[in-house]
């Protein structure tokens, strides 16, 4: 019986009966199914499926090997195929081991590199199992294999091109997978690099397959970092004064979370155009991957905060332009009367007369805000107070640890920040907008004159605020509370993993 086979070499199981040699190998067997069951139950172990194939096919020669005659050509063969196999597993599973630990720490093990070094160990295997257990000799091959090469080179100059292309492209890096680049006219995130091509996917999920020498030779811009320029165009009446312009540009820009802090959004007038003064507005984002996104929110949030500051955003047509005695007659009779009934859903307000709510017109004004914008903020001063008129805005307060919790959403004609215009108090939540919502805005100075002509007014929303108040303390308490209960929950949680470890 044969007693010889590769793997013995390593096991050292001279002299041990082929029958248990045979059950080690089986059980060897056995243990790689079991392994192979374990390894698919994670998505991120499942490339070491093809090391455990190779390790399967030597145990189960290793599990014949023992019984066949040693001078059989096919024990012979079964034991090259099962050390061949043995070691395509070790090769296998040392490479992908190495590609799992240059990822966890966040490297970057190049493919192309993985798979050419792959393939020469491989290569480097065949001939010395060939040379030394078959007893081939492998010189003729390899000066055959050299005249086939120069063959195959001459006859695939573009497609090796574009192979040589892909190494230098992995040892430059000019570009990673993850990575925004522009090159020609085409733009998008680079999904994989391969031999022959680099795939890039754009933002309308086209996939391209490009030559690898065709981004060797390109220009190529890489949107890589943590701030990503981009610019903006808008242009205000001639009414506008610029610096004003500047300040309304450069709040909206702070206020967008996907606007990166530094370097800091920049604005400057570069034309006098024919209708309009026109402004360059440059920012850097924090992910190029939203861009669109964060162009859509930029314009839209800038003009909702012109059209509240009465910034004009003009085009080339005609208007008619009404005198100054007219225009003011259109406003009182339309717009105002509008708005003044919209103040009569106020509670506190509505036993004021017809005069007395008049009186507060030249400090009534209407204003539009966007879906996600910030109407006021807790803690800052205060002087208006509103008056929806239509649309949703969520009220938000922060609880005794500093976390925002919902505290109601509020629909026309609800009211708010009466809090703020009559005691001084700073904002006591923040109102932000749910939907798109036009708002009536008092200005303080418009109670003042009411005040003094009917002091029981100021009695009647003076109790309307106590109730306020009382119900917002409530809302805060019982969401520090059920803030309280989550965390002893998760502090109970903690113990009992302790004392059971699962």
């Amino acid at each position: 019986m044969y007693s010889g086979s590769p793997l013995e070499a390593l096991f050292d199981l001279t002299g041990v009966h082929p029958l248990w040699r045979t059950l080690l190998a089986l059980a060897l067997l056995g243990l790689t199914r079991i392994l192979w069951v374990v390894v698919h139950r994670h998505p991120a172990r499942r490339r070491f499926g093809g090391a455990i194939t190779f390790l399967a096919i030597a145990f189960a020669g290793e599990a014949v090997i023992p019984w066949l005659p040693a001078r059989w050509k096919l024990a012979m063969t079964l034991r090259a195929v099962s050390l061949l196999a043995f070691l395509f597993g070790l090769v296998r599973a040392l490479v992908i081991t190495a590609d799992l630990a240059a990822r966890r720490r966040q490297g970057d093990f190049s493919s192309i590199f993985r798979d050419l070094a792959t393939l020469i160990v491989y290569g480097v295997v065949i001939l010395v199992v060939a040379r030394f257990e078959l007893g081939v000799d492998v010189t003729p091959l390899l000066a055959t294999s050299a005249l086939v090469t120069a063959v195959i080179g001459l006859a695939l100059q573009e497609t090796l091109g574009n192979v040589f292309s892909g190494l230098s492209l992995q040892m430059q890096k000019p570009f990673q997978p993850g990575d925004w680049v522009r090159f020609q006219t085409h733009l998008g995130r680079v999904q994989g690099i391969g031999w022959r091509s680099t795939r890039l996917v754009t933002r309308s999920l086209e996939l391209l397959e490009v030559p690898n020498a065709v981004l060797a030779r390109e220009v190529l811009t890489n949107y890589r970092g943590s701030a990503i320029g981009d610019e903006l165009f808008v242009g205000t009446s001639y009414d506008a004064p610029p610096n004003r312009v500047k300040e309304i540009v450069q709040r909206v820009l702070h206020h967008n979370p996907q606007i990166a802090k530094s370097p800091a959004p920049q604005v400057w007038v570069v034309e006098y155009g024919d209708f309009a003064v026109k402004y360059r507005i440059r920012f850097w984002m924090t992910d190029y991957s939203r861009q669109d996104d964060v162009r859509d929110e930029i314009m839209t949030s800038l003009w909702y905060a012109l059209r509240r500051n009465g910034i004009e955003i003009p085009y080339p047509i005609r208007t008619l332009r009404l005198t100054r005695a007219a225009r003011a007659s259109a406003v009182l009779d339309q717009r105002q009367r509008i708005l003044i009934a919209a103040l009569r859903q106020v509670d506190f307000l509505r036993e004021l007369g017809e005069e007395e709510l008049g009186s507060l017109a030249p400090n009534l004004y209407e204003v539009e805000y966007g879906r996600g914008e910030t109407i006021c903020r807790e803690g800052e001063a205060g002087d208006t107070f509103y008056v929806l008129r239509r649309g949703t805005v969520e009220v938000l307060a922060h609880g005794p640890n500093a976390a925002a919790a919902h505290v109601a959403d509020l629909s026309a004609p609800a009211f708010f920040g009466e809090m703020s215009l009559l005691t001084g108090e700073p904002r006591s939540a923040t109102v932000r907008a749910k939907t798109d919502v036009g708002v009536a805005v008092v200005e303080r100075e418009g109670f003042e004159g009411l005040f003094r002509a009917r002091p029981s007014i100021a009695e009647a929303i003076s109790r309307v605020l106590a109730d306020r108040q009382s119900e917002l303390r409530e809302r805060r308490e019982r969401f520090a509370a059920d803030e309280g209960a989550e965390r002893s929950s998760q502090r109970l949680l903690a113990k009992m993993r302790g004392i059971f470890g699962f």
